[in-house]
């Protein structure tokens, strides 16, 4: 298990404790243009944040034995909690501008497909992807709207899911560090792929927002891989990145 494990450990339970919030006061005018443009692309990743995590759960239950299997399964279920309340932040702020939940979307049912198959490696593997273009949609969300309280609410969840990749890219890479010659070159290069069509179906899916803000495929194609790349192929030396360097 992760040397740092006892700090990640740490790490969210003061999340848990003290979590980030969104004050109450912040002006929350949204004009109609704004509504219009970001209804359907906010109920989305709403309906994404709001997974059970069940098998997940069961994964990483499954994949973790003794005291640091404990502290790892108590960090997970705190990390789906707060992708919970993140749905529930994004749901209260739907709620106050009338814009409906979505019971179905392509995008969360093929992610949710996807991290049904394989072992913890692959099901945290499109996890951290699905979290790695995320961070990329928050900021760009962040940029096509006025309204105080969701840019707010953008960044809680842009920093929030910063720190949760930071986690899962330590134990893939930890992972991955047992794989050597053709198998982990062949392994890399599936990922790429899955990752390439990942971004490329999200922009599709979402780009009426993602062209608000200034972005093209390739530009946010290019935004999603320097992500992946800064958390997923570190040099040796940044490996060790803890909570605190997020």
């Amino acid at each position: 298990m992760l040397q740092d494990l006892p700090i990640w450990l740490a790490h969210f339970r003061s999340q848990a404790a003290h979590p980030r919030l969104v004050p109450t006061t912040l002006d929350d005018t949204l004009t109609g243009r704004e509504l219009r443009l970001i209804a359907q692309s906010i109920a989305t990743f709403q309906l994404g944040a709001s997974s059970p995590g069940t098998q997940l759960r069961a994964a990483v239950r499954h994949h973790c034995g003794s005291q640091d299997g404990h502290a790892c399964i108590e960090i997970f279920d705190l990390l789906i909690a707060e992708e919970q309340r993140h749905a529930s932040l994004l749901g209260g702020f739907m709620q106050d501008h009338d814009i409906p939940r979505r019971e179905r979307a392509f995008t969360d049912q093929a992610f949710r497909a996807l991290r049904r198959l394989g072992e913890l490696e692959a099901r945290l593997r499109i996890l951290a992807t699905a979290q790695i273009i995320g961070i990329v949609y928050y900021r760009a969300l962040e940029g096509v709207t006025d309204c105080r309280r969701l840019r707010i609410l953008c960044r809680t969840i842009a920093a929030d899911a910063s720190a949760h990749v930071a986690f899962e890219s330590q134990l893939l890479l930890q992972m991955q560090g047992r794989r050597h010659g053709i198998t982990k070159l062949l392994d890399g290069a599936r990922e790429q792929c899955v990752f390439v069509a990942a971004a490329l179906v999200v922009f599709a899916t979402h780009r009426r927002v993602l062209k608000s803000a200034g972005y093209g495929p390739a530009l946010f194609l290019r935004d999603c891989r320097s992500q992946y790349a800064f958390y997923l192929k570190w040099p040796a030396a940044l490996r060790r990145l803890s909570p605190h360097g997020t």
